[in-house]
């Protein structure tokens, strides 16, 4: 069964796309069989930091029937082990698909042949991007140590908690009603109070006792991008401390990236850093992540029937680990070799 890693991003400019292509080129590395998808609807453009033209079909003529096949959209991108899926801009509609659609993509998503399917969404909370995004209980988010990117990473995981919540009843349902009416309520100003409505849900509704019970298997994964030293670790810690104490939710912690010049210029080449640039710092970070994804599965989440739960990391520890990597690999003389354009 093929494992799927939504990559989203609270806001822009994060680095999720570039996090997200040489992620799959580390998987794809290491022998896995890898499609990375561009699921930015309305603003696809993944095929340039592959270096790959834009003149193959992708989700739009999926999504309008255009293209039937699904695995037709599959590209050879020319590096082992890894393929990919355009996505769309041509259409206006496509970033407002309808449910149909999704289920459509998300059927065809499960039947693909491959060890894992990488889906690069759009950055902010639209429905079809948190939709995406809770695919999976362990889905990755990537952020900066900036404490405006903080913030955002910590806005998206509350989104997509409500959204979460909101897909556990039928549409116009008393719970949904209610759901409606407390955020409607809220005093103006004021955040409204995730835990809060979780509990008033369990006390007014039957129905709404397993909700909780199943929140607490939603266990994100978080990418820490654009660190400048071990100290940035704390904004990590902060934003553990907010998503517990706000949302009740735990996450883990998959990665402490180096901020690294060389990015940018990977992208003006149109070639993932991974390959320019293996022996870069920025890339070795990204090679331990996979090494740490790897040990997950990412299985579809049907909402009410998750798989079983993993074994659960102690809180801080995937921290300690990832500020330890982080101090060897700045003291250590790695490649020094600037990419060339």
């Amino acid at each position: 069964m093929v494992n799927l890693l939504p990559v989203a991003s609270g806001k822009g400019g994060v680095g999720k796309s570039s996090f997200a292509v040489n992620l799959a080129v580390a998987l794809a590395q290491k022998g896995k069989s890898v499609v990375l998808a561009d699921f930015d609807f309305g603003g696809a453009n993944l095929h340039t930091l592959l270096g790959l033209k834009n003149n193959h079909s992708g989700l739009g003529n999926f999504i309008y029937r255009q293209t039937p096949d699904f695995s037709s959209l599959l590209q050879d991108t020319g590096i082992e082990n890894l393929s990919f899926i355009a996505g769309d801009c041509l259409y206006p509609g496509t970033a407002n698909m309808d449910s149909p659609s999704k289920k459509r993509i998300i059927k065809a998503l499960n039947s693909l042949e491959a060890d894992y399917a990488i889906l690069d969404l759009g950055a902010g909370t639209t429905y079809n991007t948190l939709d995406f995004f809770l695919l999976t209980k362990n889905s990755i988010i990537v952020t900066t140590p900036e404490l405006t990117s903080v913030l955002n990473a910590y806005s998206f995981l509350k989104a997509a908690a409500f959204r979460f919540v909101m897909r556990q009843f039928k549409a116009k349902s008393e719970e949904r009603l209610f759901i409606n009416d407390y955020l409607k309520n809220s005093v103006s100003g004021t955040e409204a109070g995730f835990l809060d409505l979780l509990n008033q849900l369990e006390t007014k509704f039957e129905s709404a006792k397993p909700v909780k019970d199943e929140l607490l298997k939603f266990r994100p994964q978080i990418v820490m991008n654009q660190a400048q030293t071990s100290d940035d670790i704390q904004m990590a810690n902060r934003l553990r401390s907010l998503i517990s104490g706000k949302l009740g939710i735990s996450v883990d912690f998959v990665g402490l990236l180096q901020k690294d010049e060389q990015v940018s210029f990977s992208i003006a080449l149109r070639k993932p850093l991974a390959l320019a640039n293996p022996g870069c710092k920025f890339v070795q970070g990204i090679n331990m992540s996979a090494g740490r994804i790897i040990n997950h599965t990412y299985y579809y989440n049907n909402l009410n029937s998750f798989e079983d739960e993993q074994e659960i990391v102690s809180e801080n520890t995937d921290l300690e680990e990832l500020k330890q990597e982080f101090s060897s690999l700045s003291s250590e003389n790695l490649s020094k070799t600037m990419i060339e354009y």
